[in-house]
């Protein structure tokens, strides 16, 4: 097989979603939809480990809900989140909605997402109307609502409509939070994503641009995160990186830095 930034292609296939190019390097293996970006990166010798800092940041919602027991993710790869939520929380149950089927193939193929696990159910199909049936149909609640559904081209348009958006706040548990992959080097799309979510969530919105690259994590809630909340997750932020190693302190203090019209020297 070629070789792919100096690491080896270890799978490749096309269907009519596109390619999937597995690639190794070391001990990473990189998940890649035909172009150079990663869409997902796990270690091979800890493979439950989020290697890259969108994903780290994406979790830093466990600041606002610490333990959650029932999740839903939105847009598989690699599994990254699944595997770490699997690893960390072992009475959490997962629902996963992915739209390709050979990206479920090869997340248990290539990236050890468990194809046997009770706790995991991987439903094939579109985010927006699997939100949507919850919303309307089931009796469903969700702790966390993870969102990374991105192509090669953007993020799924029907993703980041209002109805979207309702949807996710209907399922979402009182003390529920919602967390999305955004791009942020697109303004305008970003400007209007956060518009809807914050008509969604009544204004409940932060935002955690990540180091060094164009995505921006926005969080919403279904309650007003105060100063108070701030002060207890700081608190406590130091013994959940114990736990969780995935930079949370410096989550926080970019969240009460991007947020200051919310919180106002907190860590001044």
């Amino acid at each position: 097989m070629r070789l792919y930034y100096g690491g080896l292609v270890v799978h490749q296939s096309q269907s009519d979603d596109g390619m999937i190019e597995v690639v190794d390097l070391g001990d990473a293996r990189s998940m890649h939809f035909g172009t150079f970006p990663r869409q997902s990166t796990m270690s091979l010798r800890m493979p439950h480990t989020l290697e890259l800092t969108y994903t780290e940041a994406m979790m830093a919602c466990l600041l606002l809900n610490p333990n959650p027991q029932r999740v839903l993710v939105v847009g598989l790869g690699g599994g990254s989140l699944v595997k770490f939520l699997l690893h960390h929380f072992p009475d959490c149950e997962i629902d996963v909605i992915e739209y390709r089927q050979d990206v479920i193939n090869i997340a248990h193929g290539y990236f050890g997402v468990p194809a046997d696990e009770q706790r995991l159910n991987i439903h094939l199909g579109d985010g927006y109307l699997f939100v949507q049936q919850r919303y309307y149909q089931d009796d469903v609640n969700y702790d966390m609502l993870l969102v990374d559904a991105y192509d090669h081209i953007g993020m799924a348009a029907s993703v980041g409509a209002q109805a979207f958006f309702d949807a996710c706040a209907g399922v979402l548990s009182a003390n529920g939070v919602m967390s999305i992959n955004l791009w942020g080097s697109d303004k305008p799309l970003f400007n209007q994503t956060m518009t809807r979510i914050n008509q969604s969530f009544d204004g409940n919105s932060l935002i955690l641009p990540v180091k060094d690259k164009g995505n921006v994590i926005s969080m919403a809630t279904k309650w007003h995160v105060t100063n108070s909340d701030m002060k207890a997750m700081k608190r406590n932020v130091e013994q959940q990186e114990i736990q969780f190693d995935i930079n949370l302190p410096s989550s926080l203090k970019n969240i009460a830095r991007q947020n200051r019209s919310l919180i106002t020297r907190l860590f001044a």
